[in-house]
């Protein structure tokens, strides 16, 4: 019997069309069902992504010990026209952070594997304190903070908040102009974070997201990076596929031979000062100040050359202090009489500089520590070696030892191998590597590009900010160098074993920034 006369006669009392209701409806409802449970599983796995550890992190754990814990510090300085902020006033603006950054609110799991929540309110993360009487006091305070292992089962981060006349910490250096201003006090917030949470480029985009200016900030952000984006459409697409594979096959051949040969025959000429010394304490030697504009730093390097930039600056006036102090623990008797050391300058010293691999963290991305890293032999002058141009023949030479180093993959190759260990887990391999990685380097040098121009937490100006890098084992010698409002603040952090004196050896390195001006006004 044929069945058309029969679905003929369906379609008449409408059956044939409510059935395809039926099943359209039903298709509907299982596609739009199967649709919500992928979007609550995808919701899900991004919640359990970002309660992942990164590599860095996971490896800033297991390589940390207990004399150079993996710890950054950073203090912000306010002024005001009251008593100071006190810490109601200061939860209610970090807890904005804290909503947003929800690394502020994990601690380690008891496997060390991955972040979970701490279930702790701000209080328990911060603390009032009495303000430092001193500078002396409140280095003090910062050296406690970067040398006193953490508990990040417990919490990966506190904060210390004091008030107090204004120039008493020694956190503001120009006091008395501001007294002049009306200003009556300041606050200093001292934070220490574990570098298992972020890096110190994710600490700026907190300290940015707390701003009353966030806003300005993260659109003048986006319009720089709209206008990147359209200069590099410019190159074609050929020739930006013929340059990647040149930049990583050349860029990795140049990289890893240049690693493997510091790896052999590296050596750091303050190790013997340091065996000297002993290992009795762990303090470190601290000291911060400004060492010129923004403008004027690029004028003069643009001045002797135009491929130069300001970390070459930075790591050239290292250069020169280590020179100086070098000279000067050459010439202690004390040193000399107990170490079996030569007393021969060396030529060339390791340095390792940190390299953001992001660039920068956008608005609406969380924060984190996908940093590389590469070591590079920067030169050391003799006295008899010097000349009238000497301080130019140095920053020459380190900008272009530097730019070879920039061209090579080694910041992406050194995260890679972090990686990699991290994935293994194994500490002794991760403390024996970061031992090897840093080519017994004498400094690290790190440039974090802050705020261009004055900030301000619940109205009250920062005036000034200064931030302190974890120390890498058998690496002496930290440097911090940030713009901010126009300005750049050089931070020294230092073994004082090698460096007892910051303050010294850092007006070293403002010396040699003149002496440049002063050589390049002369030719």
């Amino acid at each position: 019997m044929s069945t058309w006369p029969m679905l003929t006669t369906w379609n008449q009392w409408g059956i044939v069309n409510t059935l395809s209701k039926l099943c359209f409806t039903a298709l509907l409802i299982y596609h739009g069902t199967t649709a919500l449970v992928r979007l609550l599983k995808s919701k899900q796995k991004n919640k359990q992504l970002s309660r992942q550890m990164t590599s860095v992190g996971k490896f800033a754990l297991l390589s940390q010990s207990e004399r150079n814990p993996s710890i950054i510090s950073f203090f912000i300085a306010l002024t005001n026209t009251d008593e100071g902020m006190d810490i109601e006033e200061f939860e209610q603006l970090w807890s904005e952070v804290m909503k947003k950054h929800d690394r502020f609110r994990f601690r380690v799991r008891e496997d060390g594997k991955c972040f979970e929540e701490a279930h702790k309110s701000i209080r328990e993360y911060t603390s009032e304190v009495p303000h430092p009487q001193n500078p002396i006091e409140f280095k003090a305070r910062i050296n406690s903070f970067l040398t006193c292992p953490m508990d990040v089962k417990k919490q990966g981060w506190e904060v210390s908040l004091s008030s107090g006349p204004i120039g008493a910490s020694g956190a503001i250096l120009d006091s008395e102009e501001l007294m002049q201003q009306g200003y009556k006090s300041e606050t200093v917030a001292l934070f220490r974070v574990h570098h298992v949470l972020c890096d110190g480029l994710s600490l700026s985009a907190a300290v940015k997201d707390a701003a009353d200016e966030k806003d300005q900030l993260d659109k003048t952000m986006v319009d720089a990076l709209d206008k990147y984006k359209k200069n590099s459409k410019k190159v074609g697409m050929v020739l930006r596929l013929v340059g990647l594979v040149v930049y990583y096959v050349f860029g990795s051949m140049f990289a890893a031979s240049h690693q493997l040969r510091n790896m052999l025959t590296s050596t750091n000429p303050f190790d013997v000062f340091i065996k000297d010394a002993g290992e009795e304490d762990n303090e470190r030697s601290l000291s911060w100040k400004c060492l010129t504009t923004v403008d004027d730093a690029k004028s003069v390097t643009r001045s002797v050359s135009k491929q130069i930039k300001l970390n070459d600056l930075f790591v050239a006036l290292l250069s020169s202090a280590l020179e100086r102090r070098y000279q000067e623990l050459k010439d202690d008797d004390s040193y000399a009489s107990k170490s079996t050391y030569s007393g021969k300058c060396p030529s060339y010293v390791n340095v390792v500089v940190p390299v953001h691999l992001t660039g920068s963290i956008l608005p609406g991305q969380p924060i984190g520590n996908k940093i590389g890293a590469f070591v590079s032999s920067i030169p050391i002058f003799q006295e008899s070696q010097k000349k009238r141009s000497v301080s130019i023949s140095r920053l020459r030479k380190v900008s272009k030892i530097l730019s070879l180093h920039k061209l090579s993959t080694a910041p992406q190759m050194s995260w890679f191998i972090t990686a990699l260990i991290s994935k293994l887990g194994f500490e002794s391999i991760a403390k024996d590597a970061i031992m090897r990685f840093n080519c017994k380097a004498v400094g690290i040098v790190s440039n974090v590009h802050g705020f261009p121009y004055e900030i301000h937490w619940k109205g009250r100006p920062i005036k000034m900010l200064g931030a302190f890098l974890p120390l890498p084992p058998n690496v002496p010698i930290g440097i911090v160098a940030t713009s901010y409002d126009g300005n750049i603040i050089l931070v020294v952090e230092a073994d004082k074993r090698v460096v007892p004196d910051a303050d010294r050896f850092l007006e070293y390195m403002l010396e040699e920034y003149q002496v440049i001006k002063e050589q390049m006004s002369m030719q």
